[in-house]
């Protein structure tokens, strides 16, 4: 899971990278470690953006790194551009604190608002309203993965995709949100 990582923009128009102990780093297309669950992410709660991301860089797919690399650093450059020592990007619960960034093209960008500060889809698929009654239900995520014939690793992902679509923290908190609101 991706936490803890600061991201800001040089004047260049590179993304610097740094995770905590680390020395910050340019953002680079080898970086498949931070790429690929990035890109997961993006498509899974922000799907507006990384739509037209995908059209953007269209042209660019027969190169496959260098497509998912330019979509990444496109959306870490709008969304993403300032240091702050104080508060990550990307906090250690693994939800994407977006900025105001400063860009020349405000006010005229057409991925103004879809891909800068997305909205978060908060409507969850039936997969996880199916996984989200199964942790209400006490059940492990051993034991969901093997009852749904998932991996855990899915079963894992669509539990924080479920945490980051309703704004929650942790286990505790979905299952009061689960009976607060009703769900069924």
């Amino acid at each position: 899971m991706l936490a803890n990582i600061e991201f800001y923009n040089t004047p260049d128009g590179d993304v610097i990278i740094k995770e905590v102990n680390q020395p910050a780093r340019r953002l680079k297309e080898e970086d498949r470690e931070l790429i690929s669950p990035m890109l997961t992410i993006i498509s899974d709660r922000y799907p507006k953006a990384y739509a037209a991301l995908m059209e953007l860089y269209s042209k660019r797919t027969m190169n496959k790194t260098f497509f998912e690399y330019s979509v990444v650093h496109r959306f870490c450059r709008c969304n993403f551009g300032e240091y702050d020592q104080f508060s990550h990007d990307i906090d250690s619960n693994g939800h994407f604190i977006f900025e105001e960034v400063k860009c020349p093209l405000r006010g005229e960008c057409q991925l103004e608002g879809v891909v800068c500060k997305p909205e978060i889809d908060t409507s969850l698929t039936d997969r996880e309203m199916e996984v989200y009654r199964l942790i209400v239900a006490n059940i492990r995520t051993e034991d969901i993965a093997a009852k749904l014939s998932l991996s855990k690793f899915t079963i894992i992902r669509h539990r924080e995709n479920i945490k980051a679509r309703l704004g929650l923290h942790d286990i505790p908190e979905m299952i009061t949100y689960w009976h607060v609101h009703h769900l069924k």
